[in-house]
């Protein structure tokens, strides 16, 4: 989850109501401390107490959802602001609320992407670790200095240890959505990645007018390699498919396998002309893999945007359609292949 412009805005709505917690949890906490220190502090503390109950309600309440994620930039800082405000309210007792900046670190740790910026607030953060020094009078000056150079440390250590989590579990979230979009016989695209490619295209492509073609692909009599060489051999098939439909497409195009033995290849860019072409050469291809000792062959349809469908359920059911015609008429491509126009 990071505070990135591209960031969703329940992310976004989550990370605004937890600088809220933060914020309440730390003003509230200090109501308690404030009436035990002797000598008792001025008014000025409990202003800030006030100050930060209210920045918490204004988290709260913001519509972060509606915002841009660049305004959580703002919060860090706010924050170290009124903790030092706080410091220096409370002297010569600031050096007990130095480890409040700990939540700032670890806001930032976790809500910002980018190491630079994380590192900015910390070092923000980190700068008011002077603010005690400042204050401190007398024989408390020392005490003050040797519990600063122990803060800071910790300060500098939780916020590369919350950074270190948090792309981590990024990292693993990233693999665990890959490995969802990935067939795991074939190490092609599945369904969901079709779709989801599918519609980002559909999309790019209306905006521009540019065509966008979909091929399938049925393999002919699959179900006698299963039936005669056993289904370790059929899977062993499937993967030299996909392998073959891998290295015949651009670096642009998706080849999926959306089931059983039908692949399908999303070729943006592409006219129903280029589209018939790039057919011809899949099919090629696939004739080079043998399949109960005959050459691989394949039934295959294409359908193009905007000219054989506007959505993309239409789309995919015309090229299934085509495909379909094609195996009915040919067995393989002997017939010519046309889509549903």
């Amino acid at each position: 989850m990071h505070a990135s412009p591209g960031i969703r805005a329940s992310e976004r709505l989550l990370i605004g109501r937890l600088a809220g917690l933060l914020f309440l949890v730390g003003s509230m906490g200090s109501i308690p401390v404030n009436q035990l220190f002797e000598p008792a502090v001025d008014g000025r503390a409990h202003f800030v107490t006030v100050l930060g109950i209210l920045s918490g309600l204004l988290c709260f309440v913001t519509p972060w959802d509606r915002l841009d994620a660049r305004w959580f930039h703002v919060i860090p800082p706010v924050a170290a602001l009124e903790v030092a405000v706080t410091m220096w309210g409370v002297a010569p007792h600031g050096n007990a609320y130095m480890w409040f900046l700990v939540f700032i670190v670890v806001f930032a740790g976790y809500s910002f992407e980018s190491r630079r910026a994380v590192a900015a607030h910390a070092a923000v953060a980190s700068a008011m670790l002077a603010v005690p020094i400042v204050t401190a009078t007398g024989r408390s000056l020392d005490n003050v200095i040797a519990e600063t150079l122990v803060a800071l440390p910790i300060l500098l250590v939780t916020t590369g240890v919350v950074v270190h989590l948090r792309e981590r579990l990024t990292t693993a979230i990233e693999a665990v959505g890959a490995e969802a979009r990935i067939d795991a016989l074939t190490g092609v695209g599945n369904y969901r990645l079709l779709d989801e490619r599918l519609r980002y295209e559909l999309t790019r492509h209306r905006r521009t007018g540019r065509p966008l073609s979909v091929v399938v692909l049925d393999l002919d009599n699959f179900k006698a390699v299963n039936d005669v060489l056993g289904h370790l051999a059929g899977d062993q098939l499937l993967r030299e498919v996909a392998d073959a439909l891998r290295k015949t497409v651009r670096e642009a195009d998706t080849v999926v396998r959306q089931g059983g033995d039908e692949f399908c290849v999303l070729a943006p860019e592409t006219s129903a002309e280029e589209a018939a072409m790039l057919v011809g050469r899949l099919k090629c291809a696939l004739r080079g893999l043998i399949a109960v000792g005959e050459p691989l062959s394949t039934s295959a349809g294409y359908a193009t945007f905007p000219e054989d469908a506007s959505s993309l359920e239409l789309l995919l059911a015309q090229a299934d359609h085509a495909q379909r015609e094609d195996k009915a008429a040919g067995r393989g491509g002997r017939a010519t292949l046309r889509a549903v126009r």
